[in-house]
């Protein structure tokens, strides 16, 4: 009897601490995830990919016809990260640096609802 007791505890106290670690992380995402990553457009490798990223870019999203717009500045890895509630379709506008020596970039983006996206902009 009391084997069968001990069992039973062992089995409940197994699933209790078990059912977190397996139902914790699967949370979808309620709207839309956007990171923008400023690299220099200059700086290619031979296999495509950019070396260099840039920090502190202003990074300004949104569209001419509409109203909804985000602004932001990269940080020290040139990475900036938006969300917004809605799916839609933004232009990315990017600057960095004083005239005369400014770098530009821009892209256009389309949010998903649910998910996260990444756009790499050169600026050149």
């Amino acid at each position: 009897m009391k084997k069968n007791i001990l069992k039973t505890f062992a089995m409940i106290m197994i699933f209790s601490i078990a059912i977190p670690f397996f139902s914790g992380c699967n949370k979808d995402l309620d709207g839309c995830g956007l990171t923008v990553v400023a690299v220099d457009g200059n700086d290619v490798s031979e296999d495509g990919q950019y070396n260099t990223r840039i920090p502190e870019a202003k990074i300004h999203i949104g569209k001419n016809s509409g109203n909804i717009t985000r602004d932001g500045v990269s940080d020290a890895h040139g990475e900036a990260y938006f969300f917004f509630d809605n799916e839609a379709i933004f232009d990315i506008t990017i600057t960095y640096g004083e005239a005369p020596d400014t770098k530009v970039g821009s892209a256009t983006v389309r949010l998903k609802e649910g998910q996260k996206i990444r756009k790499v902009v050169p600026l050149y």
